[in-house]
């Protein structure tokens, strides 16, 4: 089983990255404030990023699941992903955005979420510090939303802070809730600052690090990424094969590189791994964290033209 623990759907982009508005032009084009990005493929043409297009890339590499992640660059998907969610039961993990900048409306729009049937949250808490006033993991109104998640089997996907910064509230919050189930993203953001701080996590039961992003993270090195996969050998050296996951944070990653280099970057390569330790980082680790439903059948990766 090959699940992408690490990637993105969106009907259109309506968000922010800090203070400045992004919303989508074409081609793949974004406007981030005054300032246009190729924020997707150039074939995105409508900027759109649908679950069509990318069950058609995984149908094309052989990956069975998504787990389908938010941030406030592209503003808030729930209601497209229920729209996933209900179309496309066998194929998307799909996690709700909550405003966490708005403590004072948080529960009732947790409730809301939950009531619509989300099985995951995600906090995209890599700003919060920036923030005035600065906002905490373990703030009273967010310590209440970790508790209900805990007692209700819901899993936390969390991007945080470059280096150490925030690894102390979030020790806090698993002490206080050590069933609580954390994938953190970004493998800890490894090329910037002190990223072990944020693998180390791992090391409380029901934390796994997910790898989505990598190789944007060494984009310079490029495939097939040698530098990278040290990166995660030392990490399963530390915390365990087990806890680690592959992702790719599609589609933003595809601007430099295609999908199925992303996954070869695990398929073919970490071959420090055990045959198990390799299915586990491959998905079987995904989906035992997320208890994703079994594929029905095999989904062999598509014979390209050029390997004929």
């Amino acid at each position: 089983m090959i699940v992408d623990a690490h990637m993105h759907l969106w009907d259109r982009v309506h968000g922010r990255l800090g203070t400045e508005k992004a919303s989508p032009l074409r081609n793949g084009i974004i406007l981030i404030g005054k300032k246009k990005v190729q924020g997707m493929p150039t074939w995105f043409l409508d900027c759109r990023n649908t679950a069509e297009m990318v069950i058609s890339a995984f149908d094309e590499s052989g990956v069975d699941m998504g787990i389908v992640t938010q941030e406030y660059l592209d503003g808030n998907q729930n209601e497209y992903l229920l729209q996933v969610k209900k179309k496309y039961t066998d194929r998307f993990f799909v996690h709700a955005l909550l405003e966490f900048t708005a403590l004072s409306n948080l529960k009732k729009e947790f409730d809301k979420v939950v009531a619509q049937g989300f099985k995951g949250i995600k906090c995209p808490a890599m700003f919060f510090h920036a923030l005035k006033p600065k906002i905490h993991l373990d703030d009273p109104e967010i310590m209440e939303i970790w508790e209900e998640m805990e007692a209700r089997g819901m899993v936390l996907s969390i991007d945080m802070a470059v280096g150490a910064s925030q690894v102390p509230e979030m020790r806090r919050v698993l002490k206080r809730f050590p069933d609580l189930k954390v994938a953190i993203g970004h493998f800890g953001m490894v090329t910037k600052g002190d990223w072990m701080s944020q693998i180390r996590l791992a090391e409380f039961p029901n934390v796994h690090i997910e790898c989505g992003g990598i190789i944007w993270l060494f984009r310079e090195e490029g495939p097939p990424f040698r530098k990278a996969q040290m990166k995660i050998k030392h990490a399963a050296n530390v915390v365990g094969a087990h806890k680690l996951m592959w992702g790719s944070d599609y589609p933003r990653t595809m601007v430099d590189f295609t999908y199925r280099q992303s996954l070869t970057l695990a398929l073919n390569g970490c071959e420090f791994f055990s045959l198990k330790e390799k299915a586990g980082f491959l998905g079987e680790n995904a989906a035992r964290l997320y208890n994703l439903p079994r594929p029905f059948k095999k989904r062999p990766p598509r014979i390209r033209i050029t390997e004929m």
